[in-house]
């Protein structure tokens, strides 16, 4: 997007199983004063759930399917274009991916699965799984601890490394990655995994220097994580005020002002925690109800005057204002089928 707007592309849910069926993908233009424009449906097959840009502006999708696909495409204006062939998984459904630093290797979280696929990113090619690890361990939740669950994938760069929240065994698994070469691998013992607080159901994480900040879907806390120790160090509720509707935290993001921000799908809202990188400590400092329904995801623009919060139940994305990291109000709001993600371009 020109200017000194944003441009976001929308994954949604194509199967109706929350919100309305959508059509495809849509390209979300935010401009400098909160004013957005949502582009036409694109169609890159079915349940296009999480979508991620790589460093030189390749599309990744993942398809979260029982038999799950990771897709590639170049982007074009307001449409995209096939860039690889569309590739299996090997496991069930994938929610989550990220790049590599080259861009060469995309990493998906494949949730029922329990395992990290890794793809190669190549021209006119097959995204099929190259490498996977899959995970072992249980939580005390016995109806969604059952066995791991992971949940996303991080790139921790200054340990080159993955990260990768398992909301069904309460750790942080941790997969080595050769940055020179986009390889990964991991240790069978699994010794370098970061265990968090029983129950605790780790969703989604953001790295803040040597600290990652883990909001946990199960028992609604955020945790702070000592990534050179790697060891949980203190952990602090979102917000008490809210009663516990079983549906907990979702995505998280980090702001410039030294605040998160949180997507809480019991609230319906979008709450602010400060963080104090010298005590280590999490405060919460505002809560913003959305207007919408399960905010699934989250992203702020380029310059941090707004977040956007995809609530996929209620087919909308809420724009809200941010000072100084911390949400204000609700200024706009967009309609469109089951938004599951908002990746932002460069």
């Amino acid at each position: 997007m020109s200017g000194d707007g944003t441009r976001f592309w929308v994954g949604a849910s194509t199967v109706g199983a929350l919100g309305s069926p959508a059509r495809g993908i849509r390209s979300l233009d935010v401009s400098a004063d909160g004013a957005a424009v949502l582009g036409e449906p694109v169609e890159v097959g079915a349940n296009p759930m999480y979508l991620a840009v790589s460093p030189v502006g390749v599309l990744a999708i993942v398809h979260e399917l029982t038999q799950g696909r990771v897709s590639t495409w170049t982007i074009d204006g307001d449409t995209v274009h096939p860039f690889g062939g569309s590739g299996a998984t090997e496991s069930a459904d994938p929610c989550h991916l990220a790049f590599d630093p080259s861009g060469g290797w995309v990493f998906a979280a494949n949730y029922s699965g329990g395992r990290v696929t890794a793809h190669r990113v190549v021209p006119d090619a097959a995204a099929d799984a190259s490498l996977s690890f899959a995970f072992s361990g249980t939580g005390p939740d016995a109806s969604r601890q059952e066995s791991p669950h992971p949940h996303q994938v991080v790139l921790d760069e200054a340990r080159s490394r993955l990260l990768v929240p398992d909301l069904g065994s309460d750790r942080i698994r941790v997969i080595g990655l050769d940055t020179a070469s986009g390889a990964i691998a991991r240790a069978d013992d699994e010794a370098d995994d970061i265990t968090l607080h029983a129950g605790a159901g780790p969703r989604h994480l953001v790295v803040l220097g040597d600290v990652a900040i883990v909001a946990n879907e199960l028992d609604r806390t955020a945790s702070v994580i000592d990534l050179v120790d790697g060891r949980e160090t203190a952990w602090f509720p979102v917000d008490d005020r809210v009663a516990p509707r079983g549906l907990g935290l979702s995505a998280i993001r980090a702001t410039r002002a030294g605040t998160v921000v949180i997507g809480d799908r019991d609230a319906d809202a979008l709450v602010a925690l400060r963080f104090d990188a010298d005590a280590r400590t999490l405060e919460r400092v505002a809560s913003v109800a959305t207007g919408g329904r399960h905010p699934r995801d989250l992203h702020l623009t380029h310059d941090e005057r707004f977040a956007l919060v995809a609530d996929q139940a209620s087919d909308s994305i809420a724009v809200v204002e941010l000072v100084d990291g911390v949400p204000t109000r609700v200024v706009s709001t967009v309609t469109t089928p089951a938004p599951g993600c908002l990746a932002r371009l460069p």
